[in-house]
């Protein structure tokens, strides 16, 4: 991400820790979620901003990156398959 984010978006991606750690940069806190199959078959979930939203049927702005476009994107391809999604806008006060 770190590689070409900039060049995309033009403004710096710091370099990751872990896959588990670009999901705190999502443009939407909704899809900030991550399962990992462990040894024993059983699953971890990551989810930084926890699954409220997510069942809840709502889809939140993440403005810790300057990506308003890809939250509004994506927003509007998943309430195309999902009318009832309640689409939460981008904070007036950021890019």
């Amino acid at each position: 991400m770190h590689l070409w984010f900039p060049e995309k978006f033009g403004q710096p991606f710091a370099p990751l820790t872990s896959s588990a750690e670009m999901l705190g940069r999502y443009a939407s806190k909704t899809q900030a979620v991550g399962v990992r199959l462990l040894a024993d078959n059983s699953l971890r979930i990551v989810a930084p901003f926890g699954l409220d939203d997510l069942f809840s049927f709502r889809m939140v702005p993440n403005p810790a990156l300057s990506n308003r476009p890809a939250h509004e994107a994506k927003a509007a391809r998943a309430k195309a398959i999902w009318p009832e999604l309640t689409i939460v806008p981008w904070p007036a006060d950021t890019p």
